[in-house]
C-alpha cells in the first residue's frame, strides 16, 4: 500500500508583519511575525541557548530537495535517490523541499524563513516521486540513512493497513543504532493505525492548533506519543515563503528539537532524548502524550545555562473545542465554525474579524480540483496557490486585519461531493459580552 504525505495545504502569503517574542535571538527574516508555530514554541528563547550544530545530521525519507533554495546553502549533506538510483536526490513534488526548509533553513540571515535548527545539516533521501510510496522504499531509505550517518530520520509519508515487514525490520535496525525515527500520524481524523508511526520505535506525532488542541483532521489514539503545532511556515522553489498544515510538518518540528538537544549534548542517547519530550510535553486530550515543549525538555535534561533564567511553567491545558471558543481578547473571542454538506461547484462563507490570524480548512474528495479564496475589506483577493498535497484537506492560513472578510472555495462542478469547511479566527464580541476593565 502506498504512503500518501500528511500533507494538508498551502497558501502563500509573504506578508511581513511587526511582532515577535522579545528574545534576543529573535529571527530578522521578513515573516518571522507569520511563523506562529515557532512562535507557540518559544523557539527564540531556545535559539539564545542553542541554534544547533553541524554535526547533528537530518535525514529526510521523502521526496528529495531542491538544493537552489538560498536558504538551504550549506544545509545539506550528500544524499541518495531510490527513484533514479544515484547520488542527486532533486526534488521534483515539493514535499521533500517544504519539509527540509521548516527544519534547517539558515536563520536570522535576512531571507526567507527560519528553520528550527539553523546549523544542523540535512540529509535528502529521495523515495517518492509524486508523494507516495510502498514501505519497502521507505525500509530502503531508512537503512542508507542509517548506514549514512543520520542522528535523526524524519518521514512524512504513512499509511494504513497490515504494516511492512521490511518496514518494520528497518525501523527496528534504526532503534538498534540509536537512530530516532519520527514521524507522521497522518490526517485521517481517525485512531486508525498509520504505518510506519504506529511501530513501538518510532515517535508518531498529530497535529495542534494555537490552543494545544487536535485539528479535527489529525490521526489521534493511544499510540500517539507527541504533537507539535499543525501548519508550519516552508519555501516553496517556486513561490517562495508560505504557511503549510498537515501532519507531515508535524515531525519536522520534533526532530528539528531533538536536533537542537543533541547539539547541546552529542552523548545524548535516543532514549533519552525522546524521554525528555515525551514526558515534558503539554497534555493533549486525544493522544496519549501532549505538545511538544522545547524549553520543557532542555530543562529535563540540565541543558539550560546556569546564567538562563528558568522558563515559566505552561499555562494548564484547555481541553475540547468549546475551550478553544471561549478565549477572548481585547474584545474578540476565538471562534472555529464547521460547514457541512454538499457542493458542486461553490462553497461561500463570510465573516467579521479582529486582527489575527485566519485559518480556513476544506476537506472533501477530489480536493485538487478546489481552490480557497479570501477576499480582505478592501477587496483585495488571496488565493491558495500551491496545489494540497493531501487528496481530501486543503488550507489557507494567513495573517489578517480587522474587518469584513468573504472566503470562497471553487471546485470543478464536474461532481457534487461533500466537504467540510471551517473557518478559524478572532470575532468581536457583541457589546454585551465584552469583559469590563478592573
Amino acid at each position: 500500500m502506498g504512503r500518501l504525505l500528511g500533507v494538508v495545504a498551502v497558501l502563500v502569503a509573504a506578508l511581513a508583519l511587526a511582532g515577535g517574542a522579545p528574545a534576543a535571538t529573535t529571527p530578522n527574516e521578513p515573516v518571522w511575525g507569520q511563523e506562529w508555530a515557532l512562535h507557540l514554541l518559544r523557539m527564540p528563547d531556545v535559539w539564545d541557548i542553542t541554534t544547533g550544530s553541524p554535526d547533528v545530521v537530518i535525514a529526510t525519507v521523502d521526496t528529495g530537495v531542491d538544493p537552489s533554495i538560498p536558504d538551504l546553502q550549506g544545509a545539506l549533506v550528500p544524499g541518495w535517490d531510490f527513484i533514479q538510483n544515484d547520488a542527486v536526490p532533486r526534488d521534483t513534488q515539493g514535499h521533500g523541499t517544504h519539509l527540509a526548509s521548516a527544519l534547517v533553513a539558515r536563520g536570522n540571515n535576512g531571507q526567507g524563513i527560519a528553520g528550527l535548527c539553523w546549523q544542523c545539516k540535512l540529509m535528502p533521501v529521495r523515495v517518492s516521486s509524486d508523494g507516495s510510496a510502498s514501505g519497502a522504499q521507505i525500509a530502503a531509505g531508512i537503512n542508507w540513512a542509517v548506514q549514512n550517518g543520520a542522528r535523526i530520520i524524519v518521514i512524512g509519508l504513512n499509511a494504513g493497513g497490515a504494516p511492512d515487514a521490511a518496514e518494520r525490520q528497518a525501523v527496528l535496525n534504526a532503534a538498534a543504532r540509536g537512530v530516532l525515527v519520527v514521524a507522521s500520524a497522518g490526517n485521517t481524523g481517525t485512531s486508525e493505525l498509520r504505518y510506519p508511526a504506529a511501530f513501538p520505535e518510532v515517535l508518531a506525532v498529530a497535529a495542534t492548533n494555537d490552543f494545544d488542541q487536535l485539528y479535527f483532521w489529525s490521526t489521534r489514539g493511544p499510540w500517539v506519543r507527541l504533537a507539535a503545532p499543525g501548519c508550519m511556515m516552508i519555501i516553496d522553489a517556486a513561490v517562495g515563503p508560505g504557511t503549510l498544515c498537515g501532519t507531515s510538518f508535524t515531525p519536522a518540528a520534533v526532530a528539528g528539537v531533538a536536533a537542537l538537544l543533541y547539539s547541546l549534548n552529542p552523548g545524548l542517547t535516543m532514549y533519552q532524548v525522546v524521554d525528555a519530550l515525551v514526558s515534558t510535553a503539554i497534555p493533549v486530550p486525544g493522544i496519549a502524550g501532549g505538545r511538544l515543549n522545547p524549553l520543557g525538555a532542555i530543562d529535563k535534561l540540565g541543558l539550560r545555562p546556569p546564567a538562563a533564567a528558568p522558563s515559566p511553567p505552561p499555562a494548564p491545558p484547555t481541553g475540547g473545542q468549546q475551550a478553544s471558543t471561549a478565549r477572548v481578547k481585547q474584545g474578540y473571542a476565538y471562534r472555529i465554525d464547521f460547514k457541512r454538506g454538499i457542493a458542486r461547484a461553490r462553497v461561500s462563507r463570510t465573516v467579521q474579524l479582529g486582527p489575527g490570524r485566519l485559518e480556513v480548512l476544506f476537506q472533501a474528495a477530489r480536493v485538487s480540483e478546489c481552490q480557497i479564496m479570501v477576499t480582505d475589506p478592501r477587496g483585495q483577493l488571496l488565493l491558495s496557490l500551491l496545489p494540497p498535497g493531501d487528496p481530501t484537506l486543503r488550507s489557507v492560513t494567513l495573517p489578517v486585519k480587522a474587518g469584513r472578510h468573504r472566503v470562497d472555495v471553487e471546485c470543478a462542478p464536474s461532481r457534487r461531493r461533500s466537504f467540510t469547511l471551517t473557518v478559524s479566527g478572532w470575532r468581536p464580541l457583541p457589546p454585551t459580552a465584552t469583559p469590563s476593565r478592573r
